[in-house]
């Protein structure tokens, strides 16, 4: 599978992967509509100005760089030397998603933001629902990395009749 090189600028033949006019249209659309976001954000001191964001930026940058990211390479390093090749790609998959999940509904379930006065705020068991989740997910990896690993199996169905 390759792309068609031979098409010229004025040639938009099916292998072309330029943007169209309508793409154009709709990407400078979408950068006016960041920069109101921004401005928007950087004018409305209650939400602290542009040092606010700028500290915000570089500590999200720093944290990433110095916490996030060797327990990701250290993670995958173990994975790699600890789990078999069938069993890899779904135990991967389901970290990853269970670490996306747990770092998205953290503050719900650590009832941040709940209200006394004002149950309906937060009102269903997150933490509950949360690991109900992660258990699912972590089943269908089992089950698909199961499923991969009996598909690897490659001993010969002779060979399986002589060794029983």
């Amino acid at each position: 599978m390759s792309i068609d090189t031979s098409a010229t600028s004025s040639d938009h033949g099916e292998g072309d992967l330029r943007p169209g006019p309508l793409a154009w249209v709709a990407i400078a659309l979408g950068w006016i509509v960041m920069g109101i976001a921004l401005l928007g954000a950087f004018g409305d001191e209650r939400l602290g100005g542009v040092g606010s964001w700028a500290r915000w930026l570089v500590g999200a940058a720093v944290v990433h760089d110095l916490v996030v990211l060797p327990l990701v390479l250290g993670a995958g390093w173990l994975l790699t030397r600890l789990v078999p090749a069938p069993w890899r790609v779904p135990v991967r998959t389901a970290l990853v998603v269970a670490a996306i999940l747990t770092l998205s509904v953290w503050p719900i379930a650590r009832r941040w933001g709940a209200r006394a006065d004002n149950p309906s705020i937060l009102p269903l068991p997150v933490g509950r629902n949360l690991a109900i989740l992660v258990i699912a997910l972590l089943v269908a990896a089992i089950g698909v990395g199961a499923v991969g690993a009996w598909r690897s199996w490659s001993v010969d169905p002779d060979q399986r009749e002589e060794s029983s």
